[in-house]
C-alpha cells in the first residue's frame, strides 16, 4: 500500500521526461525567440513605468535633497 507521498512521486516519474528526451525536444531558435521576447517585454515594462512615474521636481523628497547645499567638513 502506498503513502500519499510515494504515490505522488511515482506520478511525476511517470509525468516528467527524461533528460534525453529534453534535449531532444528543445529547438534552440525557439528558446532563444522566446527568451528575447521575454527581455523585451520586460524592458517595455521598465519604460512604461518610467514614463508613468512623477516627474522628481513633484515628489518632496526629491525636491529636498536637490536643494542641499554641501558645506566642507572644516565649516569654512
Amino acid at each position: 500500500m502506498y503513502s500519499l507521498e510515494a504515490a505522488i512521486v511515482h506520478y511525476w516519474q511517470r509525468k516528467t521526461l527524461s533528460e534525453e528526451e529534453l534535449l531532444e525536444a528543445a529547438d534552440v531558435g525557439r528558446v532563444v525567440y522566446r527568451i528575447w521576447i521575454g527581455f523585451a517585454g520586460f524592458a517595455l515594462l521598465i519604460l512604461c513605468l518610467s514614463l508613468g512615474a512623477q516627474p522628481n521636481d513633484e515628489r518632496p523628497q526629491v525636491a529636498a535633497a536637490a536643494k542641499i547645499v554641501s558645506v566642507p567638513a572644516d565649516g569654512q
